[in-house]
């Protein structure tokens, strides 16, 4: 009996444990599928990720709306050559959002701006129909 009671203790625990790790690693996957489609300039992809009042701030400093960044990618004013992680992303879930923090270098442009160097990334998501939606992000320059 002491045996099935440990067993279901440490099965409810390890139930418990995983409910609150997978919102994180959807968090997670939806990040890779943004990064994705930001360097395959997938405008659709992107316009499905970026909520309709999506705010970025690039390395340069400049607010940018959702409108603002489809304009930008389309004319190939700003794009992504490549984005790589210089550490794993921290998830912080908060109900239904949940801020991601990671430092990342990038290599492109934005708003016309040649761009190579490492940042720190800040992106808000939200869950919106069951699917996670990047509401904003900023680039803040890494000082070396």
């Amino acid at each position: 009996m002491r045996k099935i009671t440990i067993t279901l203790l440490l099965a409810a625990v390890f139930t418990s444990l995983s409910a609150t790790a997978a919102p994180a690693a959807n968090v997670l996957a939806a990040v890779q599928r943004y990064r994705q489609a930001l360097v395959k300039k997938d405008l659709a992809a992107l316009e499905r990720i970026w909520t309709d009042d999506y705010v970025f701030v690039n390395g340069h400093g400049k607010l940018l709306t959702k409108a603002d960044r489809v304009a930008d990618i389309r004319s190939g004013h700003s794009s992504n050559e490549s984005i790589q992680h210089e550490e794993e992303p921290v998830v912080k879930m908060h109900g239904d959002s949940a801020l991601v923090l990671s430092r990342v270098t990038i290599v492109g442009k934005y708003s016309g701006r040649e761009v190579s160097s490492e940042f720190r990334s800040v992106h808000v998501w939200t869950k919106e129909d069951n699917r996670w939606r990047l509401a904003f992000n900023q680039l803040t320059p890494v000082e070396k």
